[in-house]
């Protein structure tokens, strides 16, 4: 053994001042500065992984009884070392270590030289799981892998990407909903709730029609799973008059010290299958968003607001786990309603249509719904518009009539509440579109869900703590004896 870390000390010692020759013969030759980094870049990276193999040489010190007894079982060392490849940042190397079993043929219970070195379950290093995971949660595992093998020389398969990432998502659900609370004397006034769905693109399944090369009318590639997008955050109040949101809305003019959401946090879930259960991802967020409310707002001092759009199953879930916010709908929804009733009077586009918008958004903002409606509808009769106009603007009046209760942005403005659900429209938009929705992806559900899982960790900047949390249960579940190691070995028969 102690040849062996000799030869790998003498090896990394040979490689760094092959680096260092390098360098000095470039610089006899006037090199350009971008070979040299270059050729030393390479070097290091060969140097540094004869470095780690010599540690873990230089671990491998115990002497290693014939049986151990782990938890009143007598294991048996087993004759030949079993070899195992750990692919670190710098490449993969090879070593051979002891292993206790019943017998040969039984699963390997005891692992001392693994354990030592608190070695991953995969083989691949935590850090090159933390490093590779982050760049598989924005962008495809074709270019993750791509774009570390520019830099590295060597990278994962693309399968081999899919499978860290799986794993990594096995810990991704539970840290999310057992993650550390916010501290609550950190928080803004306003508390705010918010949910909204987005489309992830699904992998047809075997048993279904090929995909023909031509599709009838209205037929589309594919389908589309739904995942249920929260996100929780406090904010500073943010007192604002009619015609601050006017100019925002129509005029596109961004508001002058908007205070910045605090302590944001989100996550996307599909619904899916879970120990041959369905687990529909709208109980999960709203489960979950409940939770972060009553753990930031622990002596209910804040106000809670919940914004979302009209989606009645969305609305019913929040005023059942989270009864006493005060339910607003997005005003960029109404906004967009209020558009559709402009059409059936005036031209699409016309400078008109904007204007109607205009005078009818004032009045919603006033607190005047029910003067909408109504007045509405005797213009309709007034001007004697066709029978079809006059359907699609009562389905839109309608609609405004039963959600007049979520309508009150006069009372909301006063008390300096967020009217738009900009937050969670974003996320649906970064966290889930951005990287699902990528040219020709289409995706199976755990598979999809593993990648929203960790996007919504390292969206939320919790990345390294997630890592530090899951290595830590990993470990323990890998090598529960690792702390009487010492003493298993040294006190064996």
């Amino acid at each position: 053994m102690i040849i062996e870390v000799e030869e790998r000390f003498a090896k990394a010692a040979q490689r760094f001042l092959g680096v260092l020759k390098t360098i000095d013969e470039a610089a006899g030759r006037d090199a350009p500065v971008h070979e040299v980094e270059q050729s030393a870049w390479q070097g290091m990276l060969e140097t540094t992984r004869e470095e780690i193999a010599a540690y873990i040489a230089m671990q491998d010190t115990e002497a290693y009884p014939a049986e151990i007894e782990v938890a009143g079982k007598r294991l048996r060392r087993l004759k030949e070392k079993r070899s195992r490849t750990y692919l670190s940042a710098f490449g993969p190397i090879a070593y051979e270590r002891y292993v206790y079993a019943t017998r040969e043929t039984q699963r390997q219970e005891v692992i001392p030289l693994d354990a030592k070195l608190s070695m991953p379950k995969a083989d691949a290093s935590y850090l090159l799981e933390k490093w590779l995971g982050a760049d598989c949660t924005g962008e495809s595992y074709k270019e993750a892998r791509e774009s570390f093998l520019r830099i590295f020389g060597f990278a994962p398969s693309v399968h081999g990407l899919e499978g860290m990432v799986q794993g990594l998502s096995e810990f991704a659900d539970t840290f999310l909903e057992e993650q550390e609370p916010v501290n609550s004397r950190e928080e803004e006034p306003l508390l705010v709730a918010t949910s909204d769905c987005k489309g992830v693109p699904m992998r047809r399944a075997s048993e279904e029609v090929p995909k023909r090369k031509r599709l009838r009318k209205g037929e589309k590639n594919g389908r589309k799973r739904m995942a249920c997008v929260g996100g929780v955050y406090s904010v500073a109040p943010f007192r604002r008059s009619i015609d601050d949101i006017l100019d925002e809305i129509l005029r596109k003019k961004q508001q002058a010290k908007r205070p910045k959401p605090k302590n944001k946090r989100l996550r996307a879930v599909l619904t899916r299958e879970m120990d041959g259960e369905e687990v529909n991802g709208k109980d999960v967020i709203f489960a979950w968003l409940a939770e972060e409310v009553r753990q930031r707002n622990p002596q209910e001092r804040r106000t809670v607001v919940a914004i979302m759009d009209g989606e009645n199953k969305l609305r019913e879930l929040q005023e059942a786990t989270i009864p006493g916010a005060v339910g607003i709908l997005d005003i960029w929804h109404v906004t967009e309603r209020l558009w559709k009733v402009a059409y059936c009077f005036h031209a699409d586009g016309s400078g008109e249509a904007e204007a109607f918008v205009g005078v009818y958004l004032r009045k919603i903002l006033e607190g005047k719904v029910g003067q909408v409606i109504g007045g509405l509808r005797q213009k309709a009769t007034k001007l004697d518009i066709s029978k079809h106009k006059r359907q699609e603007m009562e389905k839109h009046l309608e609609y405004f009539d039963a959600k007049r209760a979520y309508m009150k942005y006069h009372e909301y403005l006063a008390k300096g509440y967020p009217i738009g659900s900009g937050v969670v429209e974003g996320a649906c938009r970064h966290l889930v579109k951005d990287r699902m929705e990528q040219t020709g992806m289409r995706w199976e559900v755990e598979g999809a869900q593993a990648v929203l899982s960790l996007r919504a960790i390292y969206i939320n900047e919790d990345w390294d703590s997630f890592h530090t949390t899951r290595i830590e249960q990993e470990q323990q579940a890998l090598y529960p004896y690792r702390d009487q190691l010492a003493n298993l070995l040294n006190t064996a028969a």
